[in-house]
């Protein structure tokens, strides 16, 4: 694929058929209004852009570049450097889990976030990256039978096996959602969080979430990003799957994250 320049100085070069894209010759602490534009423009295009050459960057300029699309989410975990609004994703011989279960972010909130950020401040020498699923493309690879039935489903999302604190109770969002901005419909469903679908017996409900869940991340869907020291990734939670890979054997990897909340709740 061919590398496009944009008016302002970006350098975009598309990762995938599907979805994706690396952005170069940007400096998200130095954006006008105009620039802010074009990587939405592109965000909505791609589903995911890295962003490379962000090492520079604070925490504090980090929240708010993030802010400038939106409020953050406040994740309700540990705070990192005194930030609520910040969660540190390492991996060392102290913490060896990496999240590599597909998974869309906090589907089990009402108001789940909308777009996420990782900044990697440490990376592997190989390995290491995140790999997403469109969820565009999901739901337009079904038959139309399919979509029909689909359509006015909706699914329990359950988010007290991540904390029991943090989700008290279950949450219902549609099995099918309309982007607020693109008008395009996604599959909202993922193996992580999404439990049941309400109108379907638990026997229907398992076998349909079980085909759901393996069609979503079909290898025809997928793009991966790696990083580089510095690289910001900003991704769209409204149309896109996701999981970290786990191969970079016993090195380290240090993301920092940060996530905007939607304006109103995924809907039709």
């Amino acid at each position: 694929m061919n590398t496009v320049k944009h008016d302002i100085g970006l350098e975009v070069q598309p990762i995938t058929g599907a979805l994706g894209a690396e952005v170069r010759g940007v400096d998200v602490t130095n954006l006008d209004k105009s620039g802010l534009s074009v990587l939405h423009a592109l965000l909505m295009e791609y589903g995911a852009i890295a962003l490379h050459g962000q090492s520079h960057i604070t925490l504090n300029e980090l929240r708010e570049f993030g802010s400038r699309w939106g409020n953050l989410d406040v994740h309700g975990f540990a705070a990192f450097e005194g930030f609520s609004d910040v969660l540190r994703i390492r991996k060392d011989s102290n913490n060896p889990n990496v999240s590599s279960n597909w998974h869309t972010d906090a589907t089990w909130k009402a108001m789940p976030p909308k777009i996420t950020m990782l900044l990697a401040r440490e990376i592997p020498s190989i390995g290491g990256d995140t790999i997403f699923s469109s969820q565009y493309k999901a739901y337009e690879a079904l038959s139309e039978s399919m979509k029909s039935f689909i359509d006015p489903l909706d699914a329990q999302h359950d988010g007290r096996i991540i904390d029991p604190k943090l989700a008290e109770q279950p949450v219902t969002h549609p099995l099918v959602i309309t982007h607020p901005e693109t008008h395009r419909k996604a599959l909202y469903v993922n193996a992580n969080y999404t439990q049941s679908i309400l109108q379907l017996t638990q026997r229907e409900s398992e076998s349909l979430l079980k085909f759901l869940f393996a069609h979503s991340t079909n290898e025809s869907f997928q793009a991966r990003i790696s990083y580089e020291r510095g690289t910001l990734v900003i991704w769209d939670q409204r149309c896109l799957q996701h999981a970290a890979a786990a191969d970079f054997g016993e090195e380290v990897r240090e993301l920092h994250r940060i996530a905007v909340v939607c304006e109103e709740r995924p809907s039709r």
